[in-house]
């Protein structure tokens, strides 16, 4: 049998390529929690926007993706008059623009009497999703997933909407910390 060594070099050459496009296009996917925190304590949550998503029917997309993963998780949705248990807030960036937020990274949420006197400069890059879980009576941060090259804004909502439902089952592989769920891989 002979083989044709141009033939399979291309072979060689579209698969290496392939490959290489795959990694490329995956995100960046980092998860981290509060460990002081027991999640078995929370059961329900609400839509928080931050205004980062302005098309109305992305938001709305982005906000039933993410019900269906937090429900498949174990956490109802309620109204924010409802008492829930956690806000969560997602942060989506598909344009170049620096925001300035009332929350520190480091610190959570300043909403109520411990509110910060000055806001936060944050740089997030394009294409960057990260879903914060805020504990409604800290107000702190107590699970940030982050996804960096998740979204593509040349995209159509039906195709970004399909990669998050992906990330969004990556950034959730975990959740809820501490029961033993493999975190996802970064």
């Amino acid at each position: 049998m002979r083989i044709r060594t141009g033939s399979a070099t291309a072979v060689c050459v579209a698969a290496f390529l392939t490959v290489l496009t795959a990694c490329a296009s995956a995100p960046t996917i980092k998860v981290g929690w509060d460990e002081k925190v027991s999640f078995a304590t929370f059961h329900t949550w609400a839509w928080r926007p931050d205004g980062s998503i302005q098309d109305p029917v992305w938001a709305k997309r982005c906000q039933d993706v993410l019900s269906d993963q937090l429900a498949s998780d174990g956490l109802k949705q309620v109204n924010l008059d409802q008492n829930p248990d956690l806000w969560a807030v997602v942060h989506a960036r598909l344009s170049t623009e620096t925001q300035f937020v009332p929350y520190s990274p480091n610190w959570g949420y300043g909403w109520g009497a411990w509110a910060p006197v000055d806001d936060y400069e944050v740089n997030t890059p394009v294409g960057t999703i990260i879903i914060d879980l805020v504990d409604v009576k800290t107000k702190h941060i107590v699970w940030r997933g982050r996804a960096k090259g998740a979204m593509d804004p040349s995209k159509s909502n039906e195709a970004r909407e399909e990669k998050l439902i992906a990330v969004l089952k990556q950034l959730f592989a975990g959740y809820p910390p501490g029961t033993g769920a493999a975190a996802p891989k970064s």
